[in-house]
């Protein structure tokens, strides 16, 4: 019965993606005839074209088919060469493979320009496992081992374009050129996000570089819709790739020095900014993406011990009707963990 429902349910998803994608497809085709005079505003929303693509359904990771989707097709079709591509948080190489791909299929790039720096510790953790269940990976690589030589075994065929930089994102300085796309899937802590921002914001050019948050609607990093809010000046919304965690900014106007250089922590931001960062994300995201958001708002409580807190959030989100099947039971199950914990013993 399980696996039917389950079953069931990838054939509802399948559904879902492949309705809209006939009248995608006649956008694009007009698109193309008018030489990107009509319909350019869905310039983000082509790249949904390639989700059924086999080569991208085979790549390990913990990314979505319209994740990798969007990546082919920007590294194709969006990309200039006006700066480089920086990913940050590359683990197996989903996220630079669907780059790499639509590389080799740019205009703008030599044969063998390597414009493409993929960042990643290299080194495994526990909930890796996880993501390589039931695949040839699983089992084989310890806690604790380096898996970059396996990292460089599946980019072999795009190797041309890649630079493979083992690092830990919190300390790293970056030193290249102009970034015109950066993809970041590694601000899982206040010091990483910190690092980032002071290393890799710097070379973000004003009306051209992107970044793309891809844990953006995901439990797991309040920090992200924090310091957003607080550089809503300096960026603005350019795309949400659907079914997905990732949204995409682009940068507008230069950055003062200042805002990217202190440590930020959750004491950096007063209890009205961080209900107006939240509500500043809500209002840029579909609603199919809200329960991620307002889970990350709890996480935000969860940090700081304000359980109280954290529990009227939670009632918010059941009063107001948000879906609990996902990150929200996630936080949900852990706000009771927390509060069982703090319960006093007699």
């Amino acid at each position: 019965m399980f696996m039917l429902y389950r079953l069931l349910g990838r054939l509802k998803r399948a559904l879902l993606i492949a309705l809209p994608l006939p009248f995608l497809f006649f956008r694009y085709c007009v698109y193309v005839v008018s030489s990107g005079k009509l319909f350019a505003y869905l310039r983000h929303d082509f790249s949904q074209l390639f989700v059924f693509s086999p080569g991208l359904r085979r790549l390990p990771g913990m990314t979505t088919m319209t994740e990798r989707a969007y990546f082919l097709w920007y590294a194709q079709h969006l990309y200039t060469r006006s700066g480089v591509i920086v990913d940050l948080g590359s683990w197996l190489g989903s996220t630079t493979i669907a780059l790499a791909i639509g590389l080799t299929k740019n205009e703008n790039c030599g044969s063998s320009e390597k414009v493409l720096h993929a960042y990643d510790e290299f080194i495994w953790r526990d909930y890796m496992d996880q993501g390589v269940e039931g695949t040839s990976l699983q089992g084989k690589i310890q806690i604790g081992e380096s898996f970059v030589q396996e990292f460089n075994n599946r980019i072999a065929l795009w190797k041309k374009h890649i630079v493979v930089n083992p690092a830990d994102l919190s300390h790293i300085k970056w030193e290249g050129e102009m970034i015109e796309f950066l993809l970041i899937d590694a601000m899982k802590s206040w010091e990483l996000t910190t690092n980032i921002m002071k290393t890799f914001f710097p070379a973000l050019r004003p009306g051209m570089s992107l970044i793309l948050h891809q844990d953006f609607a995901h439990w797991f990093t309040p920090w992200i819709h924090l310091t957003n809010y607080r550089m809503r000046d300096y960026f603005e919304f350019v795309y949400e790739v659907p079914r997905s965690g990732s949204v995409v900014f682009k940068l507008v106007k230069a950055i003062p020095p200042e805002l990217l250089s202190p440590p930020l922590s959750f004491s950096s931001f007063t209890r009205d900014e961080i209900e107006a960062a939240f509500n500043y994300s809500f209002s840029l995201i579909s609603k199919e993406k809200h329960p991620n958001v307002a889970a990350a708002k709890i996480m935000v409580f969860l940090h700081t011990g304000e359980l109280q807190e954290a529990r009227q959030e939670l009632e918010k989100c059941q009063m107001s009707g948000l879906t609990f099947n996902s990150d929200l039971m996630i936080v949900k199950n852990r706000l009771l963990d927390e509060e069982r914990t703090k319960q006093p013993t007699f």
